[in-house]
């Protein structure tokens, strides 16, 4: 389980800010010249936006001439820290007696003092190399659960980091031992769980024993600081598990629901542990929280009362811990008792292509779903912004129970600095929303 290039790399393979030159501006990278045959190619680090808080992006820009009188193919890796590990390999070419410019980048890791690395560009015929350094993450001042917890294989863990500013926006990358398991810009149950809960939040499932890393990169919107959160999980038989859920009532899982009635759905959950916290109860399709409901000791009965409604969409349970173990299930899926021939298409953001660099073309890619039993039309638009803006416009059809995927797309504003900001893919009966970020 002790993988030592991932230890090289959680202990400051992934940070960044330059030593040789003025941050944010040219630098001099070592070059390396090299013959290939048909074309010489000369190779530079050029420019890097170090130094930056520990966290967050950090872009390389390199530079290939070629003094040859021959068009030149390669492949270029950029690769970071003593491990080298490769971050994005490219196969482009250079046109002889041209310059191509390359952008590339990476998340660093957040560590909490301030450190400094190797980055190197390798290509086929030569190679440059500068030492980078990032500014030290401060401590996340809430998260959960507890820095060091022991858990059996298998058990899911639930993490969470709170709001730093909370009227402000913020990013949370997530690293288990020292790989990167988020991009950041999280989907839509996210940001229901922030405006909720005021914290971001992240799941993942120690399957094998040993003990491993877990860390948080919180990046709040125009800061000029970044901040972190770390957690030790030892994963050893006799630690502790997730709760169960029993006795569901209704026992039945579909539920016919006719619209504006209230209905009572229920269930007993044990923890073994008796660390009881609260259970989120979530509308899935519809991407809402409709309560969250407190939890104690090692058994508890939780009850939801509520007139929420949509076609087809769960009602589903997660149960939280205070020591983070934690237990979904799939609950009660609600059917229209007077009209479902008639529901409509259901909208849900698959994922996106962010972050992107200004300029470049943004992707959401949608996927869909015919609720009813006949066939339907419909046309979906892509709204971005705060000052909301169509962009973007589909025609969609779907026959009755079918589901089906679209991508709509734009091109993105040359801005002078990071920027993020919502998306919304708005159709007749449904519409969902995500965060993304474009980087200047």
């Amino acid at each position: 389980m002790d993988n030592p290039t991932r230890r090289r790399l959680l202990e400051g393979v992934s940070v960044a800010t330059l030593v040789l030159a003025a941050a944010g501006g040219p630098v001099a990278g070592r070059e390396s010249t090299a013959a290939d045959g048909t074309g010489t190619i000369e190779v530079s680090i050029v420019e890097t936006d170090a130094p930056v808080p520990a966290g967050e992006f950090l872009r390389v820009t390199t530079e290939l001439e070629n003094t040859g009188a021959e068009d030149v193919r390669l492949g270029l890796e950029l690769l970071v820290g003593e491990a080298e590990a490769r971050i994005e390999r490219r196969e482009l070419t250079v046109p002889a007696g041209e310059t191509r410019t390359v952008r590339q980048g990476f998340f660093t890791y957040p560590v909490p003092r301030d450190d400094e690395f190797p980055v190197r560009v390798v290509t086929d015929v030569g190679t440059a190399e500068i030492t980078v350094s990032v500014v030290g993450a401060s401590a996340v001042p809430d998260s959960s659960p507890d820095d060091e917890l022991a858990v059996e294989p298998g058990t899911e863990v639930f993490f969470e980091t709170g709001a730093i500013d909370p009227d402000g926006v913020q990013q949370t990358i997530w690293w288990v031992d020292g790989e990167q398991e988020s991009s950041g810009v999280g989907g839509p149950w996210e940001a229901a769980y922030y405006a909720e809960a005021g914290a971001d939040y992240f799941r993942y499932t120690f399957d094998s024993t040993g003990t491993y890393d877990v860390a948080a990169a919180v990046l709040p919107d125009d800061a000029d600081e970044s901040f972190v959160a770390t957690w030790t999980v030892d994963v050893t038989a006799g630690g502790n598990t997730s709760p169960t859920i029993d006795d569901r009532t209704p026992a039945q899982d579909v539920l016919e629901i006719v619209r504006g009635e209230t209905y009572t759905v229920e269930f007993t959950t044990t923890d073994p542990d008796g660390d009881l916290d609260r259970v989120v109860w979530w509308l899935t399709q519809a991407d809402t929280i409709l309560e969250i409901t407190d939890l104690e000791g090692a058994t508890d009965t939780a009850s939801l009362t509520t007139d929420a409604f949509c076609h087809t969409c769960n009602v589903q349970p997660w149960v939280i811990g205070s020591d983070g173990t934690f237990t979904a299930d799939e609950g009660w899926q609600l059917l229209d008792g007077d009209d479902a021939p008639d529901a409509g298409l259901s909208v849900s953001i698959r994922s996106t292509n962010s972050p992107v660099d200004a300029g470049d073309v943004l992707e959401v890619i949608v996927d869909l779903e015919n609720d009813g039993t006949t066939y339907r039309e419909d046309e979906l638009d892509l709204i971005v912004g705060y000052d909301p803006e169509r962009v973007d416009t589909q025609p969609v059809s779907l026959d009755g129970g079918e589901s089906g995927a679209a991508t709509l797309e734009f091109e993105t504003a040359a801005v002078s600095q990071d920027q993020s900001f919502p998306v919304r893919v708005v159709g007749a009966d449904d519409e969902a929303e995500v965060p993304v970020q474009v980087l200047a």
